[in-house]
């Protein structure tokens, strides 16, 4: 029984098929499809040729030429002291002092990008974005941490005295950055911690300086409800005063007003004298009058007063008496 032979391909059809599969790996390797929020760098043979590739598909020389790619997007530096950070570089805090020797640990976050037009510059001069980060970012916001600080006191600092401070990083991180082709966004100082010694000695002061103020206020009202009662005396006195003198007055008008009723009455019963005889009858005559009246004795009669006919008294005249009155031979 023969060996059924099997038939291999000839060397033309291997050449052939060999032409097509480089064909077709130099046309893939040709095009570099680059991604949004980034762009590449060309390199030959492993330098920078100076082209840059947006995003988007681009031709490159297959076998020849490179691509790096930076990211152009936002990109988060933060120091923190725990693990839950959605930064995509987390760091350790930064310690230092403050001017009076506080110790304290600083927490802050940095937004910055790469500046898509120094990308060469950056490939050349620093790396890739992982070294830009450690030798740009957090090179110079650390060293800057722990030298700020120092020109402030702790109880500045303590207070809330960060925004300050804040504004000092920013301007003198942004002249950096932009030195070696990195954009600053925002400088965000977070958080600054203090030991806890220096935290119950600070709220200790605290309680004491709002325990003066607190004292202070409770003499001011002491003093103002004093004064309140002296001037509230003087009231009650200038009103006192102003009664007594309004009653005097009164009493004044009302003497000045009998008196001269008096007066009238004088002048006119010394004018006519028969008067008092017509008020003597009409008293007699009234059952409400208070004249009281009887007969005496003859010899027995005195007079109240001991006046002559004719002399007068306080400006007023005695008419003389009409009744007859016995005399002594």
């Amino acid at each position: 029984m023969r060996k059924q032979q099997v038939a291999l391909p000839s060397c033309s059809v291997l050449i052939v098929a060999g032409v097509v599969f480089l064909v077709l790996i130099l046309a893939s390797s040709s095009y570099v499809q680059i991604q949004y929020g980034t762009v590449g760098v060309v390199t030959r043979f492993g330098a920078v040729t100076g082209r840059l590739m947006q995003p988007g598909l681009n031709w490159k020389m297959p076998l020849i030429e490179g691509v790096e790619r930076y990211r152009t997007q936002e990109i988060i530096y933060q120091t923190v002291g725990e693990a839950e950070s959605q930064a995509e570089y987390v760091d350790f805090p930064t310690d230092t002092t403050t001017a009076d020797g506080q110790q304290i640990i600083l927490k802050y976050s940095i937004r910055f990008r790469i500046d898509p037009a120094r990308v060469d510059w950056i490939a050349n001069n620093i790396g890739d974005e992982r070294d830009v980060v450690e030798k740009v970012v957090k090179f110079h916001s650390r060293i800057l941490a722990r030298n700020i600080p120092k020109e402030y006191a702790a109880l500045d600092l303590y207070t809330g005295n960060i925004q300050a401070v804040q504004d000092q990083f920013e301007e003198l991180l942004t002249p950096l950055f932009a030195e070696k082709g990195i954009v600053l966004d925002s400088f965000g100082l977070r958080k600054i911690e203090f030991t806890e010694d220096y935290r119950q000695a600070v709220e200790q002061k605290q309680i004491e300086a709002e325990t003066i103020i607190t004292e202070q206020h409770k003499a001011e009202q002491a003093v103002y409800r004093a004064q309140a009662q002296v001037e509230m005396a003087k009231g009650e006195a200038q009103s006192t005063i102003e009664r007594a003198r309004g009653d005097a007055e009164k009493v004044k008008l009302l003497a000045d007003a009998e008196a001269g009723a008096i007066q009238v009455k004088g002048e006119a019963l010394a004018e006519y004298p028969a008067i008092i005889q017509l008020q003597f009858v009409e008293s007699l005559s009234d059952p409400q009058g208070r004249v009281t009246w009887g007969i005496m004795p003859p010899g027995s009669f005195v007079p109240f007063l001991n006046l002559t006919p004719g002399e007068t008294m306080s400006g007023a005249t005695i008419a003389p008496s009409t009744v007859p009155t016995e005399t002594t031979p």
